[in-house]
């Protein structure tokens, strides 16, 4: 009898956290609005900080720090078990954010071999990555959706 109180008391204790383990959108949107800004920092610091870069070995270092954020973020978005209405949202995302820090993966090699033009042209392949793309599409779906998402659906 007291096996099978344990066992009632498991069941219902899963069924009131949900059991699915997935996250509330809450915290989702939370979490997607702290990695933006990490992103956005990372990026302001890159692209438009109040030091300008005048080196290529300098620009290595400064996109170095951005690809660390931009993996961190990848890293963490992709670990969360999303809403199950945002889980494919999340999948694009993610996909996106691997994508970009590859690219600026990239990026950093051509910055470290001081080829200018070959560093530009790894830089523009990133704007044209597809995953931006799809990434830009997720977003657009979450905010129809009602999801806060801050500075990515900016």
């Amino acid at each position: 009898m007291q096996r099978l109180s344990l066992l009632v008391l498991a069941v219902v204790l899963l069924a009131a956290c949900g059991g699915s383990g997935r996250m509330s959108k809450t915290a989702y949107q939370q979490r997607l609005q702290t990695d933006g800004k990490a992103l956005q920092q990372a990026v302001t610091a890159l692209t438009g900080g109040t030091t300008s870069i005048t080196s290529l070995a300098q620009l290595a270092t400064k996109v170095d720090t951005a690809e660390t954020s931009v993996k961190k973020a990848a890293d963490d978005l992709g670990s969360v078990k999303a809403p199950k209405d945002a889980e494919t949202d999340n999948t694009a995302i993610v996909a996106a954010l691997r994508a970009i820090q590859t690219g600026l993966e990239n990026v950093k090699k051509t910055a470290t071999s001081g080829n200018a033009a070959a560093v530009q042209k790894a830089a523009g392949a990133i704007e044209t990555l597809p995953q931006l793309k799809a990434a830009e599409k997720a977003v657009g779906d979450l905010k129809t959706k009602g999801y806060k998402v801050g500075v990515l659906g900016s």
